[in-house]
């Protein structure tokens, strides 16, 4: 009966809707499961997400104290193998702990000598988020 569901969890993805862990699709977000043991723990051993084991009750019906984006103060961040181009755009984007990709007006910043806002171009933002999304760490 090791197959049986015994936890309750609330599994919280800061990954794009789809991804896939220990044969279950999460979306980003919380995802309310029931898993065994062995799929409990390759959930655990995933640092892309964050899993609280809830009561039955609690499972049902009620929300738990964690959010998307909420990961942010448990996450690091190395950006010694990002691109050099991309480090400040990367950087901005820890510092937002978004819940999805940032817009370019949220990313935009200002350089000494030049006058007025810069932004990154759509590909750059693009380069980023996926660079970040692929290196970000959970320092649980």
């Amino acid at each position: 009966m090791a197959n049986q569901p015994i936890q309750h969890v609330c599994i919280v993805s800061q990954q794009p809707d789809g991804y896939r862990r220990a044969g279950i699709t999460l979306t980003r977000g919380e995802n309310k499961h029931q898993v065994t043991e062995s799929q409990l723990e390759a959930l655990k051993a995933d640092s892309r997400l964050t899993v609280q084991i809830v009561s039955a009750d609690e499972g049902a019906n009620a929300t738990p104290h964690l959010e998307p984006g909420s990961m942010g103060s448990t996450i690091k961040l190395d950006l010694s193998n990002a691109p050099d181009e991309l480090a400040h755009i990367i950087a901005a984007i820890h510092e937002l702990k978004p819940s999805k990709k940032p817009t370019l007006d949220e990313l935009a910043f200002e350089v000494d000598g030049v006058d007025g806002e810069q932004k990154p171009t759509a590909q750059q933002r693009d380069d980023a988020w996926s660079w970040y999304q692929a290196h970000i760490v959970s320092a649980e």
